[in-house]
């Protein structure tokens, strides 16, 4: 390879369901290898809750859509030599393959990074037309690598000739390009031949895809790198609890792979490293296999050679610097001459990874919101996030990511003890996003661990782990106020809201027994090589050992409460909020602390924190963090109107901060809006920032607040008279006791006159919206006004003037409907996954670049 001096990634887009922060995060990480190396960095994406949209130098990073033609342009002008889409999603691909396939790369001699370039149209979209990219497999089967049969037949004759090939049991579907099908099971030709003219009725090109049935198969990920010299090493295995025919976003993960033999991991591992050399990846990949132990059988289902949620659970669970490492493996740099970071030891990253923890990774659903929606869960993705239990055992692994995935502000988890036999039963064979707690809850009736397997295809093993926990929780409640059973639920990764709810106490209570048991709370490292080597890795979980690896960072430290699980709304920009504070907290001089439990958060990047408490965000951890660490300060999201209450009572060795701030502190007279303007409200001024425009999305919509999903800066539907707003919203603001970023909503009566419709602190979303639009950075700005380091005058100095003509950005929400297949569905703020973002000379304009 050349010696490459500047990488165009390209982003991940905007964040859907099964694509979160995690390609974010990598590409942080990356980009800061790559800066040792005295390589410069450019990013396109259109994401506006980017961390590397807001971190990375203006004249590097290009708000742009993902299309081959901008990439190209970016190519050219900027005379970029490497080019890499693993940080991205699909459409990053697709771009690449563009790109190589229309002879621009070749053009202007740019290193593909990451991929082989021979075998690039193996990976994804340009050859799915068919719904099957048959290319990779072909090329697998012809090194012997074992593969699921599969083939697309057209005829009845096709049909007969490939059957003995693929055997019983199989699978139909229906090939179309205008709409997702599903999978039809058959187990032998009778009841085939009852079926397959109807189903050659449902494809519009008359074609099948037939397929050896494996959904029963235990699937298991590996994930793995190689370098240019071919080394390679496995970094983690991770087992699904369900078997292959839910897809692995929905599936409760445990890493390391708890029933695999020796001799399966070692198989697994052999055939990972084959699929590398074949394909000649270099760097990352995640592959993820079927395994029947009983008929010996293993295939490969799918290759992944970019970063996705796997990688970043592999990562967190095992503290291995996987995206460092790979940004060095990525420059044909060997795995044995990659240098990191003092804090770890020299030799990690030639040593495979040792656990001595396990992680739990639980999916999160939003079918709460879009009940609409169907919850049962199947081969494709409807998780919208997920959260992490670590644990010293697989039973308080589980308990501490169940807590860490329920929504209780109380820490008590739900109990489906009124459900009927045959409901339960129906659940159990046809699975929902409840399906953890039904687990729970057939186990506590008595099923035993084989007859529930034979029902939900699950190993035994889970269900060993979960009569275990039950049987904890069964000795804490029948011991009432026992130390020893205080301790034994300790151990099992209980929270102190579950001992307040079985023995009917309060936190306080709870918190003096605890410091009167012989074991407290600890914290043990998660580091790559189990304590065999010193390291000074800075993340944690918590633990009930004999001693801890941590102590007191500082006397003047900030403790930031981070957002935890993913749900609809304001999820990924709130965790971009989180991780800007921890970064200008930094930057002001706070040795910076973050606890938070979502494996997918950029917030969790090791660099832009000094420590990092893998917990779930609960009363209890949080008070151990606090009684370890004795912050200054303590930050805590608004909406945790819980923990604000439970805190506020305690506060005296610290400052308590609210925010990202609590809407509902807001006052809304009228739901409607036809734009605002953003102020800053501090102690010392009041600053008009700009203002802002909103729209519908849908047709017919009115301008009802819930229905604005577009934002535009500036307003310009028509000529505002700027100083009457600002003497309006004033007037507004001293009516209330907000402080921060405030939005005083607007409306325009019959007569034209101004009508002042709310007053609100302003939306997480329209917060990094607006650092985008004013290349001002507000929540470094709220950093300095909360901890007494503002100056008024430097801000008005910089900032832009409001409604300046010729620069225009529009930010519009994106939504999960597609994804789970519902139709129909309004368009609102509460059903927000994700958005993308675009700048233009006009309104128009920006739009148009938006819809490109």
């Amino acid at each position: 390879m050349k010696h490459i001096k500047k990488i165009l990634i390209i982003g991940g887009g905007p964040s859907d369901i099964d694509h979160e922060s995690e390609q974010d995060s990598a590409a942080f990480q990356a980009i800061s290898a790559w800066q040792r190396l005295g390589i410069e960095t450019f990013v396109i994406d259109n994401n506006p809750y980017s961390l590397l949209l807001q971190e990375t130098n203006d004249d590097h990073t290009f708000v742009q859509s993902l299309t081959a033609k901008n990439v190209a342009r970016i190519l050219k002008t900027h005379h970029i030599d490497g080019i890499t889409p693993i940080f991205g999603t699909k459409a990053a691909l697709t771009v690449v393959q563009r790109l190589m396939k229309n002879q621009v790369l070749q053009t202007l001699q740019v290193q593909l990074l990451g991929l082989n370039a021979t075998n690039l149209n193996l990976f994804g979209t340009e050859a799915e037309a068919s719904e099957q990219n048959t290319a990779l497999a072909n090329r697998l089967a012809e090194n012997n690598i074992p593969i699921v049969a599969s083939r697309i037949i057209s005829d009845f004759s096709e049909l007969r000739n490939n059957l003995e090939k693929i055997q019983f049991p199989i699978s139909v579907k229906p090939l179309s390009t205008n709409k997702k099908r599903q999978r039809r099971i058959f187990k032998n030709m009778e009841s085939l031949n009852n079926e397959i003219d109807d189903l050659f009725q449902e494809s519009p090109d008359q074609k099948l895809s037939l397929e050896r049935e494996v959904g029963n198969y235990q699937e298991i990920g590996i994930v793995a790198i190689r370098d240019v010299e071919g080394n390679k090493m496995l970094i983690s295995s991770l087992e699904d609890m369900n078997p292959v025919k839910i897809n692995a976003t929905d599936s409760v993960i445990f890493t390391p792979a708890q029933t695999l033999n020796d001799y399966y991991l070692k198989r697994l591992r052999s055939l990972t490293f084959e699929v590398l050399d074949c394909l000649g990846i270099k760097g990352i990949c995640h592959l993820q296999f079927a395994v029947n132990a009983a008929n010996d059988e293993v295939y490969v289902l799918k290759v992944n050679p970019v970063f996705n949620s796997e990688t970043a659970l592999a990562a967190k669970a095992t503290g291995y610097p996987l995206a460092k490492v790979v940004a060095s493996l990525l420059l044909d740099i060997p795995l044995t001459a990659v240098e990191l970071p003092p804090r770890f030891n020299p030799l990690t990253t030639i040593l495979q990874p040792l656990s001595d923890h396990i992680v739990v990774k639980m999916p999160i659903w939003s079918f709460d919101y879009l009940d609409m929606a169907d919850n049962h869960l199947g081969p494709h993705a409807k998780a919208t996030g997920a959260a992490i239990g670590v644990g010293r055992s697989a039973e308080a692994a589980l308990m501490i990511g169940l807590r860490s995935s329920q929504p209780s502000p109380q820490d008590v988890l739900p109990e489906y003890s009124d459900l009927s036999e045959d409901d339960l039963i129906e659940q159990l064979i046809h699975p929902t996003d409840q399906q953890i707690l039904i687990l729970f809850e057939a186990v506590r009736r008595g099923y035993s661990a084989s007859d529930l397997s034979e029902l939900t295809k699950i190993d035994e093993f889970f269900f060993v782990i979960m009569s275990n926990l039950l049987a904890v929780i069964n000795q804490v409640q029948t011991h009432p106020c026992d130390s020893q059973a205080l301790l034994m639920g300790d151990r099992y990764g209980f929270g102190n809201g579950m001992f307040c709810h079985f023995w009917n106490v309060d936190n306080a209570t709870i918190v003096a027994m605890q410091q009167e048991l012989p074991r407290s709370k600890t914290y043990k490292m998660i580091d790559p090589t189990a304590g065999e080597f010193p390291e000074a890795i800075n993340s944690f979980y918590g633990s009930y050992e004999f001693e801890s690896d941590t102590s007191q960072l500082s006397n003047q430290s900030a403790l930031v409460i981070g957002k935890g699980r993913n749900h609809l709304g304001p999820n990924t920009a709130a965790d971009t909020y989180t991780a800007e504070m921890l970064i200008q907290l930094h930057k002001l001089g706070y040795k910076t602390i973050i606890l938070n439990n979502n494996p997918n958060s950029v917030s969790l990047i090791p660099a832009i924190s000094d420590k990092q408490y893998i917990e779930p965000v609960q009363l209890g951890e949080i008070l151990n963090v606090i009684d370890l660490e004795k912050p200054k300060y303590v930050f805590l999201p608004g909406n945790r109107h819980f923990l604000i209450r439970e805190l506020q009572k305690l506060q005296g060795t610290f400052k308590l901060i609210v925010l990202p701030p609590d809407q509902e502190t807001g006052t809304i007279y009228q739901d409607r809006a036809d734009f605002a303007l953003d102020v800053l409200v501090s102690p010392q001024a009041i600053i008009p920032i700009s203002t802002v425009g909103f729209r519908a999305q849908m047709e017919g919509a009115g301008n009802q607040l819930e229905e604005q999903t577009s934002y535009y800066v500036p307003y310009a539907e028509q000529q505002l008279d700027v100083p009457r707003l600002e003497q309006l919203a004033t007037a507004e603001i001293n009516r209330h006791p907000l402080t921060g970023l405030i939005q005083v909503l607007f409306t325009i009566d019959s007569d034209g006159n101004y009508v002042v419709t709310g007053i609100t602190p302003l939306r997480i979303t329209e917060t990094i919206f607006l650092n985008q639009v004013t290349e001002i950075n507000w929540i470094r700005v709220l950093m300095q006004m909360y901890t007494g380091h503002f100056d008024p005058e430097q801000l008005r100095k910089r900032l832009p003037r409001i409604n300046a003509a010729g620069h225009f950005a529009i930010m519009q929400i994106t939504f999960p409907f597609k994804h789970l297949g519902i139709n129909n569905v309004p368009k609102r703020r509460r059903y927000e996954i994700g958005a993308k973002i675009s700048f233009g000379n006009s309104l128009n304009d920006s739009t148009d670049h938006l819809l490109k």
